[in-house]
């Protein structure tokens, strides 16, 4: 369970998140949304340790990420994964390198053992063959799940995705939400999706939390945060 207790975070005297809390179940989908600007990115990065704040907590199964040893931390770390906007896939490594790249670096396993799982977890998400591949060769979507093949490989207990459907089109966007509600279903994985996307939020959302103006505005069901009379929520779901 991760628990963000009363954060504050500031730059150059610009308060961007002011006195947060959320408490994000375990097995569950949770969509942040919001304007651009109002505050998830750095929500986000600072859940990921990313970010000093300026006061509150961010406890991940009951640690306490600012407060914690360096060891602590890294083994926190490394129950996390982070699907990033632009993939974040590095140029000179073909997609094998890139998958297996946390395995390389965080285990033991022997070249067989490795190549075995990057291949089950490529065929997870869709794509087979393309192991020799180097990035610039990939569509957008494929690079996106390849950088998701990548997130999954250490079997993460907390997966953040940030704005994964953004630049896609809607049949590719449709395959990588269809993806992410397959990865918590089959793996019970933790998933924080950060996104703008109205179909995205629609097609995955069981709980919404929205920022507006440093503070949390609404916290709650899909279904009740699209049928909301709150006029930030009405111009976000474009209804103004």
């Amino acid at each position: 369970m991760i628990e963000i207790k009363n954060l504050t975070v500031s730059f150059d005297s610009q308060t961007i998140l002011d006195n947060i809390s959320l408490t994000i179940p375990e097995n569950d989908i949770t969509v942040i949304v919001g304007e651009s600007g109002c505050g998830k990115t750095v929500l986000m990065k600072s859940v990921e340790g990313l970010f000093q704040p300026d006061s509150g907590k961010i406890l991940i199964d009951d640690i306490d990420i600012f407060s914690s040893k360096k060891k602590e931390l890294q083994k926190i770390r490394q129950k996390m994964a982070m699907l990033f906007q632009n993939s974040a896939l590095l140029d000179s490594y073909n997609v094998f390198q890139n998958v297996a790249l946390p395995l390389f670096e965080h285990t033991r396993k022997s070249d067989t053992e490795i190549s075995e799982i990057v291949t089950k977890k490529l065929k997870l998400v869709g794509l087979e063959n393309v192991l020799s591949k180097m990035p610039s060769e990939l569509s957008g979507g494929m690079k996106k799940r390849v950088a998701l093949a990548r997130a999954i490989i250490l079997q993460p207990k907390y997966i953040i995705y940030d704005e994964p459907t953004t630049g896609l089109d809607p049949s590719i966007a449709a395959e990588i939400n269809g993806l992410i509600r397959k990865m918590q279903k089959s793996f019970k994985i933790t998933s924080i999706v950060v996104t703008h996307d109205l179909d995205c939020i629609e097609k995955i959302a069981g709980r919404i939390i929205m920022l507006h103006r440093e503070k949390i505005i609404f916290d709650g069901k899909y279904a009740d945060f699209k049928n909301a009379n709150q006029k930030e929520i009405k111009r976000f779901l474009r209804k103004e």
